[in-house]
């Protein structure tokens, strides 16, 4: 019995082998070492170039839909070297290139360390050194009212606390009104809102970010300040579904971002192919004739 057992295990053994090497390839030093080329590429380009991120919440719809369900929300194409190059799995960034502009969707991490996302997508809106504060549904830098871009969804405002309270004595239930009272009591809106040098001025090396979806976003109001550190990548389209589809910053209109698209993957598969012609080749010339 124990002989049959044996003589099944190896034959599972050897079928399993089977399996594996007909997506790896012979398990040989040379092939080792092209999968360890192939895998340090899709390193650095995830790490260091472009990469995709789910985006984990409500916090900025309409622009963004949110939805944690599996290929439910929208998946968005992020540019990492447009801030310039990083230690992959780090925030340590070998040097600085261009700076966030004022209504670009970034990638950042977190500031509060107890956030229950620990990357977030949010909307740049207020630069290092700027004064800024909301009012009437506006955003105020340094006493003057910006105009949200072409592109901003429309019906986009930014709330502070005298619009909740005004929402809050105008809701028709009491349900409403209990609603915006726990928004106002568990989020106290303080950044970008308050008067206080404190909170309305924006220290050199960080950024205000904002949630399009202003009621329903625990944004740079709640957290304060993002230094500039924190922030990953630009956003420039949601790939992810299909129907969602959207380019934020004309990358597909230009020579690099038909690169990324298309030439990294197709660089790539070439070289996957000329490595498997070249096995083929050596295969050929070893076999005796």
């Amino acid at each position: 019995m124990s002989g049959r057992a044996t003589t099944a295990r190896r034959r599972t053994s050897r079928l399993l082998v089977r399996f594996l090497t007909s997506f790896t390839g012979p398990w040989s030093r040379a092939n080792l070492v092209a999968w360890l080329k192939l895998i340090g590429v899709l390193v650095f380009i995830k790490g260091c170039m472009v990469d995709q991120y789910s985006i984990p919440s409500a916090s900025m719809e309409p622009t963004l839909h949110g939805d944690p369900r599996f290929l439910r929300g929208d998946r968005m194409l992020a540019n990492k070297w447009i801030f310039g190059p990083r230690i992959p799995f780090t925030t340590l960034r070998l040097w600085d290139w261009a700076e966030p502009k004022r209504w670009d969707i970034v990638v950042f991490q977190a500031v509060d360390p107890d956030s229950e996302h620990p990357v977030l997508v949010k909307r740049v809106v207020g630069l290092p050194g700027e004064r800024v504060h909301i009012s009437w549904g506006q955003l105020e830098v340094n006493g003057v009212p910006v105009p949200f871009p072409e592109d901003m969804p429309e019906g986009v405002q930014y709330f502070n606390n005298m619009d909740l309270l005004g929402m809050m004595l105008r809701a028709e239930s009491a349900e409403a009104r209990s609603f915006f009272q726990a928004v106002r009591e568990k989020y106290p809106l303080l950044y970008g809102v308050l008067e206080d040098e404190e909170y309305a001025i924006v220290p050199e090396g960080h950024y205000f970010l904002l949630g399009d979806n202003s009621l329903h976003s625990v944004d740079g109001r709640v957290f304060g300040w993002v230094p500039r550190d924190k922030l990953l990548a630009r956003g420039i389209a949601i790939w992810w579904p299909w129907a969602h589809r959207r380019d934020f910053s004309g990358f597909s209109h230009r020579w690099w971002g038909l690169a990324l698209l298309y030439g990294v993957p197709v660089a790539l598969v070439a070289h996957e192919v000329r490595s498997y012609r070249r096995q083929r080749a050596r295969n050929a010339k070893s076999r005796p004739a």
